[in-house]
C-alpha cells in the first residue's frame, strides 16, 4: 500500500534499499546526538528535562528486548544530562 510522505505518494516496494526513502525500522531511535541536542537546546530547562525523561522512559520500556545491553550507555548519558540540568534549576 502506498504511503503518504511529504504530501506525495511513496511506494515502499519501488524504493531502493538503503536509500533516503527507507522507512525507519525498530533499530535504535534515540542516539547520543539526540541526547546532546536536547541538553544543549535553547529551550527552558524544565522542557529539556521533560524530553530527556521521556527519552529515558522509552529506552526503559524497550530494555526488555535489549539482550546485548546496548541501551544502557544511552540511559547513562541521559541520566548524566538530567543531573546536569537539575543542578541548573
Amino acid at each position: 500500500m502506498p504511503t503518504m510522505m511529504n504530501s506525495s505518494i511513496f511506494d515502499p516496494v519501488s524504493a531502493q534499499v538503503g536509500g533516503d526513502a527507507d522507512m525507519d525500522g525498530i533499530a535504535q531511535t534515540i542516539t547520543a546526538d539526540d541526547i546532546n541536542t536536547v541538553l544543549m537546546s535553547a529551550r527552558p530547562v524544565d522542557q529539556r528535562l521533560y524530553v530527556l525523561r521521556s527519552m529515558r522512559d522509552e529506552l526503559e520500556d524497550r530494555s526488555h528486548a535489549d539482550f546485548g545491553n546496548d541501551m544502557q550507555p544511552l540511559i547513562d548519558q541521559i541520566d548524566g544530562a538530567i543531573d546536569q540540568l537539575s543542578r541548573q534549576m
